[in-house]
């Protein structure tokens, strides 16, 4: 399959993930398709990319697309490619149509430095084993209660087995006494621009240093193993982790615009 580019940094290493973890990306001129058939419950994994180019203010036309595309999913996902949020107001005939716009900040760093040591008990290694990826969907569990069903969860943690196994992606874990209590993955393209993946941190042991360790150990690993040139992350605005993110060394390199809506919730029977 031919190479299949985005010019939006994010987006350009959202594909680079994808098809590795075994995404289809299909390219329609104005528009790409992104499957994930092993899980389809992963709207960021089942979703049209619209060019930078593309008349967006059309709304029905790419509700349309994205139905043709995904006949049988309750959700829509449509992004943009654009790297920048001033001419989000086109979108506006998308959000009019019910979607719900995310502007996301994107961030870019060469090395990565932290002034900060976790606490002397905590161990910062790749994760290795059954055990320790058990203990990873425990840590995600305790992370992200209510964000997705467990079905997802489960396919998500598939899709990183998948990534590990194509030797360009590592996870790597804080452990407290034997239990993951941080982490993230780091995966790297063939061009030296290496994308992190799932950061996360157990509500009991945040601020205490430790997502900056695994950021810091996964950077340093990724450069030495991996060819990484160039260090991607994406970041909510205004969210907790963007500060902890710019003192590691990370600097705006963009947003990225995704439009979703959620399935509406299926009526119960009384009784």
């Amino acid at each position: 399959m031919a190479p299949v580019h985005a010019r939006s940094l994010a987006f350009r290493t959202d594909l680079m993930v994808l098809r590795l973890a075994g995404a289809e990306v299909e390219d329609r001129g104005d528009h790409l398709v992104v499957r994930t058939p092993l899980n389809p419950y992963f709207y960021w994994g089942n979703f049209i990319l619209l060019s930078g180019t593309a008349p967006v203010q059309d709304a029905s036309r790419w509700l349309r697309t994205f139905r043709r595309a995904f006949p049988v999913a309750r959700h829509v996902a449509i992004g943009w490619d654009r790297g920048s949020e001033r001419c989000s107001s086109r979108l506006r005939p998308l959000i009019q149509a019910g979607l719900e716009l995310t502007v996301d900040q994107v961030l870019l760093a060469k090395t990565l430095t932290s002034p900060r040591l976790p606490p002397p008990e905590i161990v910062v290694r790749p994760l290795a084993g059954e055990d320790d990826w058990e203990g990873q969907g425990r840590l995600t569990a305790a992370c992200w209660s209510g964000a997705g069903s467990q079905e997802f969860q489960s396919a998500r943690q598939a899709d990183f087995r998948r990534l590990e196994a194509t030797g360009r992606a590592v996870f790597f874990g804080a452990f407290r006494r034997g239990e993951l209590v941080s982490g993230c993955g780091i995966v790297s393209g063939r061009g030296g621009t290496a994308r992190f993946q799932h950061v996360q941190t157990h509500p009991e042991h945040r601020r205490r240093g430790l997502a900056a360790a695994v950021l810091l150990t996964a950077s340093r690993h990724a450069a030495a193993h991996l060819s990484a040139r160039r260090l991607v992350i994406v970041a909510e605005p205004g969210g907790p982790a963007l500060p902890l993110y710019r003192e590691l060394g990370f600097r705006p390199a963009g947003s990225q615009l995704q439009l979703t809506a959620a399935p509406v919730a299926e009526p119960t029977t009384p009784g």
